[in-house]
């Protein structure tokens, strides 16, 4: 399509176009120009990669014909660094741009396959010659790399040198507008088809097999630059691509051959890894094995042996050793020491048993006693079995002293158990899941009132001795057993033989299964009639005396037995009271009280335990005052067995009339400190300031020529200092007036004062570059000079704590929510607030100055950081007490912050 010069459009839009370059377009088209320059880029790249990946397989497999082809590759790639060079411009020759251009690429073409037929002429011939060792090879590669290395520099001086080219080179007339080509492509046809073959019969990797097929696009390449018109036009650019695709395919071959080889060694490797990790596992479980075998001989406390019947040869296990009390190999085992080991009673008994299972070649067991060489005995469980095929007979030691001694403990304890069941009237019971039978111990009949062994227990015949008001309870922790599957423990009456009703207090354990399915159910029983009935009426009686307690108002209710222990304690504030230690019942007076107070409270008790019934008045360390009444508690004998103490506090009452006169006199005072400090700071001291100002001034204008700069310095200070502390003043006035203020509240509309508060700030706002983002729309009743006083202090705020670099943001807005929905105790639950939020971007500081940040004269930053006087934030809590409001803020260091004003809509 190239060739012929295809077009295809619509509507006069060129969709496709394979249009030759006309005479009247530049050689310096600026699109084929780019693509020309980018293919012979990516052809000088590849042919280096190229030669270095034949190097480095020369490097592993010493084979010498891939890096010849490289070294070809590598040094057409410096002649075609010098062909872009002069497509750039960079470097000039004699012939004009158009002609050097060609030229560079026509010898480059013709230079690629002269290097190509002779290295593959190379090729063919070494395998001939023979070329045997590795040093030999080595000192060949770098042999021809110079000399086509030479080759090429040669070239390019012979073009530089060029004054002209024949006109045979170049007939821009003809179809066929450089038909020299012809000789590169007689030449890839040469180099293709007559000498590639024999290659191939002696080299028959994929490196090679590409390596013929390059000459398809080498051929086509040579093709098209043959009809080109002008340099980059489009034949120019698909000869350069197509010369670029000849130059990958010998990549991808020794790419492919990488990747074989690598596959090849890969699954080599694979195999060797199998065969090794096979004898490891096989090692392995041997040794697994045989440590599985000694470990299970350790943790049964078993030895084996074995007894070979012709040659009476024996051999232990190192396990059999310690059991009959020796070091492993420390002695030579036969059967005559063996038959010494065991006790003489058992001795001849073993003998006649091991000589009969040999001469009869059957098994045996038996159970005897050794003698350890330190006097001590032991008990062995034994096996024999004969093996007919190796004639040998094996055993197994089992040392059971352990278990012996266990089940003469086990013997005795039962007999401790059911002395101890009998003592305590406990009993133990076991039921096994899907059988209607009960075990119990013998305590168990006796606390149902029946002779051990005696009845069947069954659940039937159980449910008739339980009390009739306790049976549906019972039924319903069984329910709840069998779904749960977890420990119980209730308690609930039965019925004995003659009537009579006991309480028993029952609890077990639920043993399950790994499928969490039960098993079977172990418990106790106790008998606790006696205790229920005490704990009853010590229940009723505890019961009116914390009724009386906890009925008094205002009160703290102690009950003393006649050791001074606490056995009773309640009352509406007792949680307020501190004591020395903490209540409990039983707890002794001077764990109460400390040293001086325990000793003047027994002899008060003391008093009370002789009749006496005593009244006093008392100051406790936190600012509490009590009514202390200590009352004799009397038998129908007439006989104190019990002190009750009451605890009434009345401090509320003795501070109502002292706190009273004290708030009207702090008020008067307060109020008369206010009045004369705002008519001395409005009066006295701004008159000396307005004059140390304006004489600093004139000072500062008419004098500087004749004051030093040290002088001048001071005057500066001077006049800084009178600065503060005039806003000072200031500030204290506004600060003062918050509270005295007689102006009404009246409706306010938000949006319009914030839009105020903005205009006045306009020059702060421009001057910092600051965002407004102001989403506010309520109306409240408030008064409106403190109200924008309040929002002009956190907005100016907002603005002068910034972070240096970041232009300030802030967003203000507005909700309407009710009391409880605020979650802050000190607003009316029920009532309407709009809550303010200012939220900024800037510097922010640490939360736990949250509170500090609205006292009087309070900075979290030097003056010389931010200017101020500290009283802001003071102001503006004043104004929102002042609106029965609340003022909360939330910050991160530099993380910005967040003021939330909640004020009522109305007032």
């Amino acid at each position: 399509m190239s060739m012929l010069g295809i077009e295809i459009s619509y509507n006069d839009y060129r969709v496709l176009s394979f249009s030759k370059i006309t005479e009247n377009v530049s050689t310096g088209l600026i699109l084929g120009r780019t693509f020309s320059t980018v293919w012979v880029i990516f052809s000088i790249a590849v042919g280096v990669f190229t030669c270095i990946l034949t190097l480095i397989d020369f490097s592993v497999k010493k084979d010498i014909a891939a890096p010849i082809v490289g070294l070809v590759m590598l040094c057409i790639s410096v002649f075609d660094m010098f062909h872009l060079l002069v497509i750039l411009g960079v470097v000039h020759t004699n012939l004009d741009l158009d002609s050097a251009i060609y030229i560079t690429w026509f010898v480059s073409r013709i230079l690629n396959i002269l290097l190509l037929i002779l290295g593959t002429y190379i090729i063919i011939n070494l395998k001939e010659k023979h070329v045997n060792t590795d040093r030999e090879k080595k000192t060949l590669v770098k042999f021809l790399g110079i000399s086509f290395f030479m080759i090429s520099i040669i070239s390019i001086i012979f073009i530089i040198n060029l004054k002209s080219i024949p006109s045979v080179f170049i007939h821009r007339d003809n179809f066929f507008t450089h038909p020299l080509e012809i000789i590169s492509i007689v030449g890839y046809l040469f180099w293709g088809g007559y000498l590639m073959p024999k290659v191939l019969k002696s080299f028959d990797g994929i490196f090679f097999k590409m390596l013929i097929l390059s000459m398809i696009p080498a051929i086509f390449a040579d093709v098209h630059m043959a009809v080109f018109y002008k340099n980059f036009d489009v034949e120019y650019n698909f000869a350069q691509f197509l010369r670029l695709f000849a130059n990958l395919v010998p990549l991808i071959g020794i790419s492919l051959n990488y990747s074989r080889n690598i596959t090849t060694q890969h699954q080599m490797n694979l195999i060797l890894d199998q065969e090794v990790k096979s004898k490891e596992k096989i090692q392995q479980d041997l040794e697994r094995r045989q440590n599985l075998l000694q470990t299970a001989e350790k943790l049964a406390n078993m030895g084996s042996w074995e007894l070979d019947v012709k040659t009476k040869e024996i051999n232990f296990s190192d396990a059999l050793y310690k059991i009959f009390g020796y070091m492993p190999n420390s002695i030579s085992p036969d059967l005559d020491l063996m038959y010494n080991m065991i006790i003489p009673e058992y001795r001849a008994g073993y003998k006649t048993m091991l000589e009969t299972a040999i001469s009869k070649q059957t098994n045996f067991n038996t159970e005897y006693q050794v003698l350890w060489v330190n006097g001590q005995r032991r008990y062995i469980l034994a096996q024999g079995r004969y093996i007919q095929a190796d004639k040998k007979i094996i055993g197994t030691c089992l040392d059971i002293t352990e278990l012996k001694e266990t089940s003469q403990k086990l013997s005795q304890n039962e007999a401790l158990l059911k002395e101890a069941e009998s003592i305590a009237h406990n009993g133990s019971f076991e039921w096994f899941n899907g059988i209607d039978h009960f075990f119990w111990s013998e305590e168990m009949f006796r606390i149902h009132g029946y002779q051990p062994n005696s009845v069947e227990i069954t659940l039937n015949f159980y449910e008739k001795l339980i009390h009739k008001d306790d049976v549906e309870k019972c039924k319903q922790t069984i329910l709840s057993i069998l779904d749960e599957k977890k420990d119980f423990a209730t308690e609930y009456r039965i019925y004995r033989p003659d009537k009579s009703i006991r309480y028993v207090y029952l609890t077990a354990k639920v043993i399950v299964n790994h499928e969490n399915e039960i098993i079977k159910i172990i418990g106790n029983l106790q008998d606790i009639t006696e205790l229920k009935n005490a704990a009853i009426l010590l229940e009723k009686t505890e019961s009116i005396y914390k009724t009386i307690a906890s009925n008094v108002p205002d009160s703290v209710v102690l009950m003393f037995d006649t050791d001074h222990k606490l056995i009773l304690f309640d009352g509406p504030i007792i949680t307020e009271v501190k004591f020395k230690t903490k209540l409990s019942q039983g707890i002794h007076l001077k764990e109460i009280f400390d040293e001086g107070e325990y000793i003047d409270n027994k002899n008060i008790l003391d008093r009370a335990f002789a009749g006496e019934e005593i009244q006093l008045e008392k100051d406790f360390p936190d600012d509490k005052t009590f009514m202390i009444d200590f009352k004799p508690v009397k038998n129908v004998s007439g006989g104190v067995f019990n002190v009750m103490v009451v605890m009434h506090d009345i401090t509320e009452i003795k501070n109502v009339q002292k706190n009273l006169e004290s708030k009207v006199e702090e008020l008067n005072s307060s109020n008369q400190d206010l009045e004369q400090f705002a008519y001395v700071a409005s009066h006295d001291l701004q008159e000396p300031l307005r004059k140390i100002r304006a004489f600093g001034e004139r000072l500062q204008n008419k004098f500087t020529d004749n004051i030093t700069p040290e002088g001048l310095d001071y005057i500066k200070r001077m006049q800084n200092a009178s600065e503060r502390m005039q806003t000072l003043i200031d500030d204290l006035l506004t600060f003062s007036r918050v509270t005295r203020t007689d102006e009404v509240y009246v409706d306010v509309d938000l949006h319009d004062e914030f839009q105020k508060i903005i205009e006045d700030l306009e020059y702060t706002i421009e001057k910092k570059n600051a965002t407004i983002d102001l989403m506010v729309n309520h109306h409240i009743d408030a008064i409106p000079s403190q109200i924008r006083q309040l929002f002009q202090n956190l907005l100016s705020n907002a603005i002068k704590f910034t972070k240096e670099g970041v232009p300030p943001l802030v967003e203000i807005k507005s909700e309407i929510l009710k009391g409880e929905a605020l979650d802050n105790e000190r607003l009316e639950q029920n009532k309407d607030y709009c809550r303010i939020t200012v939220k900024d971007n800037g510097i922010g500081f640490d939360q736990q100055y949250a509170d500090k940040i609205f006292e009087l004269f309070q900075r979290l930053h030097t003056r010389n950081e931010y200017q101020g006087t500290g009283i802001g934030l003071a102001v503006c809590k004043k104004i929102v007490d002042k609106h029965n409001g609340e003022i909360i803020v939330s910050s991160k260091q530099n993380e910005g912050t967040l003021f939330a004003i909640i004020l009522p809509i109305k007032h």
